[in-house]
């Protein structure tokens, strides 16, 4: 027995790639939001116009346009692929409607909640805590969650907000780069030394973050070699490799005052904290579990004091 969408079945992974090439208007530009190839689109496109036998796009003088056909197409599968999305999203939140759902940066959650994640469970009576971790919280679905906890003093998602960290930096390093570079210790006096030393980057997005140019120019030095040293996109890699002995990192207080009391990494350079700038968590006041919300409030509370 046949399906009742055995006509479309096979076109399912063709149709979102036809929906982003008529909204954008470019094969590069649908394969970029994709994370597609531009050849790969072309091949979606060209495989859908031979299904159909009706071509999809114009393409004249290096110009994309979508015949009647394509934007009827393209019209049609956003309409249905947007309920479907809706209707997951609200599937997702009622399965995890018997707790708190929680998000964070990757960096937040690895290096300052999991180490608390039982002792903050246990404040809220045990009741399930959903951790939702990303890398820049773009992709957070502020409908699916109950908290946000995140760095834009602006605020991310217009709810009442609790401040818990001052951003507070300065250069730490492993007490065996330290052991091997005796002369660092005189950086915390005379941070115009450390240029001389292995600087490790985090790739921080521009002016959200105080970067290794911005806490030298706190103390009167124009740092030139910004360019030179190894660079991370992850947050934890750099500070693991600080730890192990490659260089000198710029560090977040909260994010490495555990293992600065563990010995793992010792400060060697003075603190730079910037006016106004911290960590900041919003809170959702329409949720359906409001005294667990309240607790895990005041756990906040009591653990950055």
């Amino acid at each position: 027995m046949q399906g009742r969408f055995r006509r479309t079945q096979h076109l399912l992974n063709a149709l979102p790639v036809l929906e982003a090439s008529v909204r954008l208007g470019s094969f590069t530009k649908a394969g970029a939001h994709l994370g597609l190839s531009q050849p790969t689109v072309s091949r979606h496109i060209s495989n859908l116009e031979d299904h159909l036998g009706v071509s999809l796009f114009t393409r004249q003088h290096k110009k994309l346009t979508a015949t009647r056909n394509g934007r009827e197409l393209a019209l049609a599968t956003d309409l249905g692929l947007s309920h479907i999305d809706s209707v997951v999203r609200k599937t997702m939140m009622q399965a995890a409607s018997d707790g708190l759902r929680i998000a964070c940066t990757q960096s937040f959650a690895n290096c300052w909640l999991l180490p608390r994640f039982s002792d903050l469970r246990r404040a809220s009576g045990d009741r399930q805590i959903h951790l939702l971790a990303s890398h820049w919280l773009d992709d957070v679905d502020l409908d699916g969650v109950d908290m946000i906890i995140h760095w834009r003093q602006r605020g991310w998602a217009g709810w009442p907000v609790q401040r818990l960290f001052d951003e507070v930096t300065f250069p730490v390093c492993a007490p065996s780069y330290l052991a091997r570079n005796p002369l660092l210790r005189r950086c915390l006096d005379d941070p115009l030394t450390l240029p001389d030393f292995e600087l490790l980057h985090y790739e921080e997005r521009p002016t959200e973050f105080v970067s290794w140019a911005d806490w030298f120019d706190n103390f009167g030095c124009d740092y030139s070699r910004q360019d030179e040293g190894y660079r991370f996109s992850n947050y934890q890699f750099m500070l693991q490799a600080a730890m192990d002995g490659e260089g000198v990192a710029l560090a977040w207080q909260h994010l490495v005052a555990d293992r600065i009391a563990s010995g793992e990494l010792v400060q060697v350079g003075p603190t730079y904290q910037r006016p106004d700038a911290g960590y900041f968590l919003e809170y959702r006041k329409d949720g359906s579990n409001q005294e667990q919300l309240d607790q895990v409030l005041e756990w906040f509370h009591d653990a950055v004091g």
